[in-house]
């Protein structure tokens, strides 16, 4: 194996744009352990290959073992746009992943969305389950940083959600009782409990999302969930009020922001929701919610360009969004 690497360095000095020979030094260097040559030849792959996802995939895995995880984020989030057009093991590593680097940088509610997608692809496994979670606690670890004494918590969390992606609703309640009666104080199992219920009893799913408000006041997810229902309930003064506390406990929270937006909106303040919504798109500029919604507040003030403008963002970050992803993602 070192002989071979050592001859495609040599081939590869002499014809820099051989994308087989990139494509061959990397995944002998990856089967070696040598990974920052193997993240090197992959990324020059996908210089010559922008639209090979297999390579950007190699690349995301060569940085995730070096523990280079914005890099590895970048990367994986190309073969994501590509529409994981690869392998079937490739492209479960690929969201497999991706799912731990965005859990690691703290995007838990995307890292979720993509294990319900692995999981509808393929099955729930205790990769999964321990991936999912770590994302439910919002926790930044990877499964090595765990503490022991929140393994069982993760497990117990992890295996009722990765339930629900299954589509399993009985076995998913009785899952969700269970680790509720070992956790009664944790805020995120009653917001993901209260999250799992919106689609059965959404008095219950409110009350346990409450619950975990009550636990926790400045539970961001909380209490933009709640401005959410409230606000599709068409009771917009309580929509109003969480989005306004969500703002308050995390000025620079773009989901608290838009929350807030849509409830003034509602509430006839086109003023006050662009100055929100305007604040959104700072915070997240890539968020397509964020623009579509100012695009609405800034037609209300009867800005027709800059309603234009934000209409024409919002539609070229949809069509950028993966191929797979029928949804808007915050």
């Amino acid at each position: 194996m070192d002989e071979a690497i050592d001859l495609y360095r040599k081939a590869l000095k002499l014809k820099p744009s051989w994308e087989d020979g990139w494509w061959s030094l990397g995944s002998i260097t990856y089967d070696e352990d040598k990974y920052v040559e193997c993240a090197v030849a992959f990324r020059h792959l996908a210089v010559l290959k922008p639209d090979l996802a297999a390579g950007w995939t190699m690349a995301g895995l060569c940085e995730y073992k070096l523990r280079k995880f914005d890099d590895a984020l970048e990367s994986l989030t190309h073969a994501e746009r590509l529409g994981f057009q690869e392998t079937p093991e490739l492209s479960r590593q690929a969201r497999l992943h991706l799912a731990l680097v965005l859990t690691k940088s703290g995007s838990f509610e995307r890292a979720i969305t993509l294990l319900a997608e692995l999981t509808h692809l393929d099955s729930k496994t205790p990769e999964i389950i321990t991936i999912v979670g770590i994302a439910g606690l919002r926790r930044p670890w990877l499964p090595s940083e765990v503490p022991e004494v929140e393994r069982d918590k993760v497990l117990k969390l992890g295996d009722a959600m990765a339930t629900v992606m299954e589509g399993d609703w009985k076995a998913a309640l009785e899952k969700f009782t269970q680790v509720l009666q070992a956790y009664p104080d944790d805020a995120n199992i009653h917001f993901r409990y209260g999250a799992f219920l919106q689609s059965s009893d959404n008095d219950k799913g409110i009350a346990e999302i409450k619950k975990a408000i009550e636990l926790e006041p400045e539970h961001i997810p909380a209490l933009v969930g709640l401005s959410t229902i409230y606000l599709n309930k068409g009771e917009v003064q309580q929509a109003r009020e969480y989005a306004e506390r969500a703002v308050k406990s995390a000025p620079r929270d773009f989901a608290a922001r838009i929350a807030l937006g849509r409830a003034l909106l509602h509430s006839e303040d086109p003023v006050g929701a662009a100055r929100e919504l305007e604040a959104a798109v700072r915070f997240a500029p890539d968020s397509p919610e964020a623009h579509m919604n100012l695009a609405a507040a800034y037609a209300q003030l009867g800005r027709k360009a800059d309603s234009e403008r934000e209409r024409r963002v919002f539609k070229k970050l949809r069509e950028d969004l993966p191929a797979n992803d029928g949804s808007l993602r915050n």
